[in-house]
């Protein structure tokens, strides 16, 4: 028996790319390579050695497509399984803080494969802990925002700034889904 494995950002991105389609080695890459996914990683050294521990671990497996005779990767069941445990599971408030990205990139590739009540209690979560996220962030500046110099003040402000707009988005998110 196989020695189970935590999948690493970098397995989840590629069994989310997979989900839906199977691609080969060199159309993942392209796809981290000319796309936002790119923030994960678009090294062949990471990329092609992530592909081998999934099939390792039989959450991706290679197969042959008949009309080209050329190999692709698709999940597996258990890598399916792996990849909507990953997307459901509880947001906790250091991903809000330091992990937005990975946030949207698990909503990303829950289309097929969370149903409606599980995308809007994701959403509702992401939106609470923003929303304390936003509160801390303000009480921080207004107690130390006389103590720092003007850049980093400006720097600060884009911070909050930015967490609202995406509390914004939640909302609309909300409203698209519901």
């Amino acid at each position: 028996m196989k020695k189970d494995i935590k999948p690493t950002l970098l397995d989840f991105a590629i069994l989310g790319l997979i989900q839906d389609q199977p691609l080969s080695g060199y159309g993942i890459r392209k796809v981290f390579e000319e796309t936002a996914m790119g923030n994960y990683s678009n090294s062949p050294g990471t990329i092609y050695p992530a592909i081998k521990r999934l099939e390792k671990f039989e959450l991706a497996e290679k197969v042959l497509q008949k009309d080209t005779a050329k190999t692709r990767f698709q999940i597996t069941q258990k890598g399916l399984l792996r990849l909507k445990e990953w997307l459901i599971q509880p947001i906790e408030k250091k991903e809000v803080e330091k992990k937005t990205d990975e946030l949207l990139l698990r909503f990303a590739f829950m289309e097929t494969l969370v149903n409606k009540e599980q995308k809007i209690i994701f959403l509702h979560s992401f939106q609470d802990l923003l929303k304390t996220y936003i509160q801390d962030l303000q009480t921080f500046y207004s107690n130390e925002s006389n103590n720092m110099p003007l850049h980093a003040r400006l720097a600060f402000q884009h911070g909050i700034e930015s967490n609202k707009t995406t509390l914004k988005w939640c909302k609309n998110t909300i409203s698209v889904l519901t």
